[in-house]
């Protein structure tokens, strides 16, 4: 089963992404599976699998950064944004746009030799498991975590290593990436004044091979 649901880059996010985006879902695939940054900002109109729960913009142009949205529920139509979500439901015409209180965080290790990520905190607050892998996340996981933690924020990440050679990357708000290359030592990777909006999703990715 598919359901519908409106995909938009709020004000600010891609400004100097695209023209293109590729679209990809957690689960089963997204119909149209491209869009443009045009199409993005007025809102854009896709299929998604039931089981879906999120859905990844990711860039195609001289730069490849993505951003992760949440799908918030199933059994409505739902238009997914970077800052708001719009619940409409099939009896009213009508709707209500809320702004969420917290910034959701993916972290996946998928593309990592052996980097696994023991933590993570924003402000000094741990982020709350949302769903998929928890800490630890091993090598080869991905986890899904929320936190009320939002404004210009210090971030720090506990990852564990015993192979050089591999990088971590951080993705803010706003779509600032902060890369640091591992030694085969873990450690904490730090980043200071990170933009972390309510209602954006942030990313960390850890890989094999040196930062980009």
């Amino acid at each position: 089963m598919a359901r519908n649901i409106t995909l938009t880059l709020g004000a600010g996010l891609g400004a100097d992404l695209g023209p293109n985006f590729n679209l990809t879902a957690n689960v089963g695939s997204v119909t149209p599976s491209t869009a443009t940054k045009s199409e993005l900002t007025a809102g854009k109109s896709v299929s998604v699998d039931d089981a879906a729960t999120q859905v990844t913009i990711t860039s195609t142009g001289t730069c490849t950064n993505s951003i992760t949205q949440t799908i918030p529920c199933g059994g409505t139509t739902t238009t997914t944004t970077a800052a708001t979500t719009t619940t409409t439901t099939a009896a009213t015409t009508t709707s209500t746009t809320t702004t969420s209180p917290n910034v959701d965080i993916y972290i996946t290790t998928v593309l990592s030799l052996d980097i696994g990520i023991t933590d993570m905190r924003i402000n000094g607050v741990s982020v709350t498991y949302a769903g998929g892998a928890n800490f630890p996340l091993a090598a080869g996981d991905n986890g899904s975590f929320t936190s009320t933690q939002t404004g210009v924020q210090d971030v720090e990440i506990d990852y564990t290593t015993s192979i050089p050679g591999q990088h971590i990357i951080f993705t803010d708000s706003g779509l600032l990436q902060n890369c640091l290359a591992t030694n085969g030592t873990g450690g904490t990777m730090t980043i200071i004044g990170a933009d972390i909006t309510a209602g954006t999703t942030i990313s960390v990715a850890a890989a094999d091979g040196g930062c980009p």
